[in-house]
């Protein structure tokens, strides 16, 4: 029998998966194509999904029908996030092809085989894998030997069905599989398992001190992109309060959105930090504050009385939508991971009034970095996802947002000044 810890509430514990900095967001399905709806198996994975989504995963799959339909409706039907990575080969004759009734709020598509199964690897953070043919054979042989060759920050692989014992056990008779390619291997039978095994995951995860990657490799591992700049933020936060106080290098651009702003108005400030912004735009707005570091968002609220602060992650937080007519949000974008922008511009853009304005400051440049910066209170290790010109108007308007103006300017590093407006239903009418 393959090792399995569960808890004993079988994982209806929804906190675990609210947490901030979580490190395990996506969960990618690997199964047969074949599979019809209604098979015992097709409705296991599709419960399965449902109840990951319900608890705040993205599901990854292939983009197919049978057990990669499955694990997009399933998600649907829980209102979650769904990504496909297709596969669309020219001269693969005995491929099924792609599935045009699974459709996902985010999708890739690749000609090369290889290259799409490194696509559903690198974006999932842990794998179920289902019954299948040669082509889940491959996946599994894939992520299983990852697993073992980065065991320690290794992406958890879990064998979703009773038939697994046996096959694995005829591995181990005619095979040379030693104990970290057992250990990397969990299973489950029920959808309530596999979600207890993931929240298990998560909190290992969160014990262990991970370090961040980036390059060719960074795919491949448990990596905590937005969990090392929380815990800089959580170490400096009374030393960066007390150092920044009464400073605030963002009072042009303050100004500059409260004269697009009218008052009254609800004002989201995201990213509000120990709050000197929130205290600026309380002075026109009913303010809402969002923070992630549980510091600074007792700070902010001691500083603001008046303003409603909220310490979440805008990750994993649902925004209320049409509530605000502005949103200001400086210096907090560029610490969001690739894989999760898309998400967070369209909770943005939802949150936002008809004409309401996105006012943000991001790092510019290319790729993703971590970058080290001695301050004269400590020295801070972040994540940052640098933005070019292009992908900002891109995402912006990805998300249903035009662009108003986007701005260069130079401080210590160089910066971009991105001032966008949800658009209305004659605008967009007036556009086609």
């Amino acid at each position: 029998m393959l090792d399995i810890e569960l808890k004993k509430d079988g994982g209806s514990d929804n906190e675990l998966n609210k947490n901030q900095g979580r490190l395990i967001n996506n969960v990618t399905f690997f199964g047969d194509s074949a599979i019809p709806e209604g098979d015992p198996i097709y409705e296991n994975v599709k419960a399965t999904a449902k109840l990951l989504a319900t608890n705040g995963f993205t599901i990854v799959d292939g983009g197919g029908p049978g057990i990669m339909q499955a694990a997009t409706s399933g998600a649907q039907e829980a209102d979650g996030r769904t990504i496909a990575i297709y596969w669309e080969p020219k001269l693969a004759s005995h491929f099924e092809g792609k599935n045009t009734a699974n459709l996902t709020d985010e999708a890739e598509t690749y000609s090369n085989y290889v290259m799409r199964t490194l696509g559903l690897i690198e974006k999932g953070d842990v794998f179920v894998v289902c019954k299948g043919g040669t082509g889940t054979v491959s996946e599994f042989g894939m992520v299983w030997c990852l697993a073992k060759l980065y065991y320690g920050s290794h992406k958890p692989v879990i064998l979703y069905g009773d038939f697994w014992d046996d096959l694995i056990l005829s591995f181990q008779k005619a095979m040379y599989i030693d104990e970290v390619e057992m250990a990397v291997l969990k299973r489950a039978t029920t959808p309530e398992q596999v979600l207890a095994l993931v929240q298990s995951f998560e909190e290992m995860y969160q014990k262990l001190d991970l370090k961040p990657r980036v390059g060719d490799e960074s795919g491949f591992v448990i990596n905590p992109k937005v969990k090392v700049t929380l815990e800089t933020y959580k170490k400096v936060a009374a030393e960066y309060h007390s150092a920044n106080v009464g400073k605030n290098v963002a009072q042009d651009q303050l100004d500059e959105f409260i004269s697009l702003v009218n008052p009254p108005a609800q004002v989201l400030d995201l990213g509000c930090g120990p709050g000197s912004d929130t205290k600026v735009l309380s002075e026109k707005y009913s303010v809402t504050g969002l923070e992630i570091v549980k510091k600074f968002a007792d700070m902010a609220s001691f500083e603001n009385p008046n303003a409603e602060i909220i310490n979440a992650d805008i990750i994993s937080y649902d925004l209320p939508k049409n509530k605000y007519k502005g949103i200001w949000s400086r210096d907090m974008l560029h610490h969001i991971p690739e894989e999760h922008l898309p998400d967070v511009f369209k909770k943005i853009s939802d949150s936002l009034v008809e004409n309401g304005v996105l006012y943000v400051i991001v790092r510019e440049g290319q790729g993703e970095i971590y970058e080290k910066e001695k301050k004269k209170y400590s020295e801070m290790e972040r994540f940052y996802h640098l933005f070019s010109v292009e992908e900002l108007e891109a995402r912006a308007k990805a998300a249903g947002l035009s662009v108003v103006k986007i701005d260069h300017e130079q401080r210590s590093h160089k910066w971009l000044v991105g001032v966008f407006k949800k658009q209305s239903l004659n605008f967009s009418l007036d556009k086609k």
